[in-house]
């Protein structure tokens, strides 16, 4: 299930610049879910500061943030989950050689 959820949920990554980094401050951009991030060219536009600590009318400019790097890494680590819950699945429903049929 977590394999399937890291393939199949959409993600965010910071903005450059902005305020310092804290969990309830730091800008993002949202990013489209890894298998749309892998085959088609996922580089969301946003605007962020140019100066840190902004406040209001301080000066921005457009930026794109590459998505895809951290899309096929998600798709490696959602291809490698499942593989090892298949794996574990099928090895555990295989009889024990002293177990009785």
């Amino acid at each position: 299930m977590l394999g399937l959820w890291i393939l199949l949920a959409p993600f965010s990554r910071p903005l450059p610049g902005g305020e310092p980094f804290s969990f309830d401050a730091t800008p993002e951009i949202r990013c489209g879910t890894p298998l749309v991030g892998i085959f088609g060219n996922d580089r969301p536009l946003a605007d962020v500061y140019t100066v840190p600590l902004p406040s209001e009318g301080d000066p921005v400019e457009q930026s794109r943030v590459d998505c895809t790097g951290r899309a096929r890494f998600r798709v490696a680590l959602a291809s490698l989950l499942v593989a090892a819950s298949i794996a574990m699945a099928v090895h555990g429903r295989q009889p024990r050689i002293d177990q009785p049929r």
